[in-house]
């Protein structure tokens, strides 16, 4: 019997690359050739969970649907009526604003991460890296916006450092005009983005041929759920956008009157354009007069030149007009929210019992009690009262922590100004 000759002819040219038994053998004929795959390309996280199909996950996402809905619904009038009957409206806020800090941190974190696989991500193309860097500043951007902006501080004070500085200037005005304009849209905004993705989802797995029945079913209602919350956060981005909310008396868990409202009520401790700046901020810190000490400062402190006018950065009673022997002479403002203090003036201009409105001039700066030089120390005590005509406290709060307060340092226009007077 006789046997074929295979001649095996070498390709031409020859590849760097040495060949394999199944190159060979594709070159020459002997064997089909096989399709390579292209190069991998990486995905990132919510590219997978898009693409992944399971019951289990049909049912998280569904779930995650469900949480949605019942934020899109505190957004309207009748949920947050319902909320409110039911005593559900207080969890409601403290889950949403204790938990936003922690939500920022976690912004943070995932910025960190998106950067750090863009960087080291060699596989995947230019335009994905960069994609990845923009999205890792919008990230950290809106965790900054977060942290600063909605009562972080109480959680994270550490985070506070940074951006107490632009406290008291031009700078700060202007954030704070953004961020009244800004805030009313953060709630449907966050949640509409969620629905939407999430709709998109569930409507994707419910359209997968081969997907079992019960997980159709799954999805389907999920995808119900998220339309009907992204129908709920469009309308309350235009009624906020519209102002029909204040016109009508409503609030709500976040945006619309319930924060960027507020500082309206609270205004300037001087009149424009007087110079000023923060010299001393909320917290422990060496005690001035006693190099040895450490003691917890209970407000801040804003120099000022002496006989410099302050006024009432609210409406309010006085509580108290008198001398400490710590604040120098003090007045105690009983407002609408927390009792407000400013110390250490050389002379006091109202008397406890008297009705006094936002600007009126209650003293003139000085430099009374312990102090070093002319400041106006001033303290936020949610608790303030009267016990045997002595004020008390009751537990001071960072006035940096409080919006209206930040709103009220913001608009002294402490716009340079020397440093000492």
């Amino acid at each position: 019997m006789r046997a074929e000759t295979v001649a095996l002819r070498q390709p031409a040219p020859f590849p760097a690359i040495p060949l394999t038994l199944q190159d060979a053998l594709e070159a020459v004929g002997v064997a089909p050739r096989v399709r390579r795959a292209g190069p991998v390309r990486s995905r990132g996280l919510v590219w997978r969970w898009f693409a992944f199909e399971a019951t289990w996950l049909a049912a998280i996402n569904a779930g995650a649907s469900l949480v949605v809905f019942a934020v899109a619904l505190t957004m309207t009038a009748a949920g947050m009526s319902f909320a409110v009957a039911t005593e559900l409206a207080p969890p409601i806020y403290r889950v949403l604003n204790d938990g936003l800090p922690w939500s920022a941190l976690a912004l943070f974190a995932v910025a960190v991460l998106k950067a750090g696989h863009a960087a080291l991500d060699a596989k995947a193309p230019r335009s994905t890296r960069i994609a990845g860097y923009v999205l890792a500043l919008a990230l950290a951007g809106a965790g900054l916006w977060i942290e600063i902006m909605l009562g972080y501080a109480s959680v994270v004070p550490w985070m506070l450092k940074p951006a107490v500085w632009l406290a008291g200037g031009e700078t700060a005005a202007r954030v704070a005009a953004v961020n009244a304009a800004a805030v009313s849209y953060f709630e449907p905004v966050l949640a509409g983005a969620a629905a939407l993705l999430l709709a998109a989802k569930q409507i994707k797995t419910g359209a997968t041929r081969r997907a079992p029945l019960g997980r159709k079913r799954i999805a389907f209602g999920g995808a119900v759920l998220s339309l009907i919350a992204l129908i709920l956060c469009v309308s309350a981005a235009w009624r906020h956008h519209t102002g029909a909310d204040a016109r009508e008396g409503l609030s709500f868990a976040i945006g619309g009157e319930t924060l960027s409202g507020r500082d309206s009520a609270y205004g300037s401790l001087f009149a424009p354009g007087v110079p000023c700046h923060v010299s001393s901020l909320f917290g422990w810190r060496t005690d001035p007069l006693d190099a040895t000490q450490t003691k917890l400062h209970q407000g801040v402190d804003i120099a000022v030149k002496a006989g410099t006018p302050v006024r009432a950065i609210a409406d309010g009673r006085v509580l108290f007009a008198d001398a400490d022997d710590g604040l120098g002479n003090f007045v105690a403002l009983q407002t609408r929210g927390p009792a407000v203090v400013n110390g250490h003036m050389e002379t006091l201009l109202v008397r406890a019992g008297q009705e006094v409105h936002r600007g009126d001039v209650i003293g003139l700066a000085g430099s009374t009690g312990k102090s070093t030089g002319p400041h106006v120390h001033l303290q936020l005590c949610p608790g303030g009262h009267m016990r045997d005509g002595h004020f008390l406290c009751g537990g001071a709060t960072n006035p940096y922590e409080n919006w209206p307060a930040l709103s009220a340092l913001a608009a002294m226009s402490c716009v340079g100004g020397p440093r000492t007077f």
